[in-house]
């Protein structure tokens, strides 16, 4: 009889552990399938998804492939070559460009013997401060310290020997200022020893000389196209493609390098039809404005040039073009076959997604395609409501300027266009069942 009671408040507990777990069960349920009708509707039905229309400058670009012509010569020498001229370096008819080694100890022989005249170079200007200021100096070793953080910051290892030098005759110069040293007569005469022990062990190896005036490039920097200039600038687009694609660069060799004369050189490309469209005026001759001409990758700065020829193929989808150029680097010098971007123009206005822009009939009703009369444009969101902003449909005098994913689009207020989006506007890049006037 004891017992009784608990046997009995089980019996009475059984039930509400039944009905509370029950209760979880229902509510799991219902939060799952809450979840799939939301993903559902998400999918049936998405949310719109806008992008600020932002100010943006994007250069008007045409990316070709093609070979630059030079007025070179070859500068005959093969053997354990050790270079006296860099590449790009301007040399006259005669001046030695490099020399011949007997051994291989004579390489490292010469490099020690340049480094040791270059210490002797800097010291022996270091000690010419007389007429200089304290703050002069002083600003000259901070700019100087500026530029080779610089250098060391964008990676320009080549230049790091320039700059560390020019900081450290700027240093010296302020110790000769203040009179922290003397002179340097003593280090200078101790390196002239060593110099002068260097050239006694280096000997005299034969030299090789310049046959020309003009930019020297060694042959271990560059190369020489198997055809002559004037039959590539005969090649046809379609011609001119195809030579691109045979692999038409030699190595150089059998000789020291080549001498590039004068600085005009020209560029030989192919492109799409439609982007040498770009490099045509309005009165369908090459463009008279000149154009900027870079080696992404290969040359650091982009070069002014001259459009000179243009020739558009439509039935091979191909344009041809060649371009002059004045100007000449010691990178530019080293190439032969090189795809360059060739830059026409830049233009301003306001960055949209291509996405966004739809194409409305005359009747107000959305096309599935462009057409020739339909109204470009696309839906802002001003407030709760879409309101379609018309742009410039694509002509002669609105091109289409592409920059990834992104258009270019005049701002509202421009002269000449009825673009009617404005700076900031909130651009309906997708949405479901858009028109104008739908409350978002």
């Amino acid at each position: 009889m004891i017992d009784m009671p608990d046997e009995t408040q089980k019996e009475r507990h059984a039930p509400h552990v039944l009905t509370t777990l029950a209760g979880v069960l229902i509510a799991f349920l219902l939060l799952a399938a809450i979840y799939v009708v939301y993903q559902a509707a998400h999918i049936l039905f998405p949310q719109n998804v806008y992008e600020t229309a932002l100010p943006a400058v994007i250069s008007d670009t045409v990316e070709a492939d093609g070979v630059l012509l030079f007025d070179e010569s070859y500068v005959a020498g093969s053997g354990n070559l050790g270079y006296l001229a860099a590449d790009g370096e301007r040399v006259s008819a005669g001046t030695a460009v490099a020399e011949v080694y007997s051994n291989a100890s004579q390489a490292s022989l010469r490099l020690q013997l340049n480094q040791l005249n270059d210490q002797i170079d800097l010291l022996q200007k270091s000690q010419n401060t007389s007429a200089l200021q304290l703050d002069t100096l002083l600003k000259e070793r901070s700019s100087a310290l500026y530029d080779l953080l610089d250098t060391l910051d964008d990676s320009d290892y080549e230049a790091v020997d320039d700059d560390a030098n020019a900081y450290l005759l700027a240093q010296n110069k302020l110790w000769v200022v203040t009179g922290e040293a003397a002179n340097f007569t003593d280090q200078i005469t101790a390196l002239v020893q060593q110099s002068q022990s260097v050239q006694a062990q280096l000997g005299s190896p034969a030299q090789i000389t310049a046959p020309q005036t003009g930019y020297f490039v060694r042959s271990s920097s560059s190369g020489r196209l198997n055809a002559s200039a004037d039959d590539i600038l005969a090649l046809n687009a379609q011609e001119l493609q195809g030579y691109l694609q045979s692999d038409p660069v030699l190595a150089l060799d059998g000789c020291a390098g080549k001498i590039v004369a004068g600085f005009t050189w020209r560029y030989v490309g192919v492109c799409t039809a439609k982007q040498g469209e770009k490099l045509l005026g309005q009165n369908g001759k090459p463009l008279s404005t000149a154009v900027e001409i870079s080696f992404p990758g290969q040359v650091e700065n982009s070069l002014k040039a001259t459009v000179t020829e243009v020739e558009i193929d439509q039935d091979s989808g191909l344009a041809r073009f060649v371009l002059a150029c004045n100007s000449i680097n010691g990178d530019v010098l080293c190439l032969n076959r090189a795809a360059a971007r060739i830059s026409v123009g830049e233009r301003s206005g306001l960055r949209v997604p291509a996405a966004a822009v739809h194409y409305l009939k005359e009747d107000g009703t959305e096309a599935q395609t462009q057409g020739e009369n339909y109204i470009p444009g696309v839906y802002v969101k001003l407030g709760n409501i879409a309101r379609f902003c018309p742009i410039d449909p694509v002509d002669a005098d609105h091109p289409l300027i592409t920059d990834g994913d992104y258009i270019l689009v005049l701002p509202e207020g421009t002269e000449g266009s009825v673009s009617k989006v404005r700076l900031y506007d909130e651009i309906i890049v997708s949405g479901q069942n858009l028109y104008d006037g739908k409350l978002l």
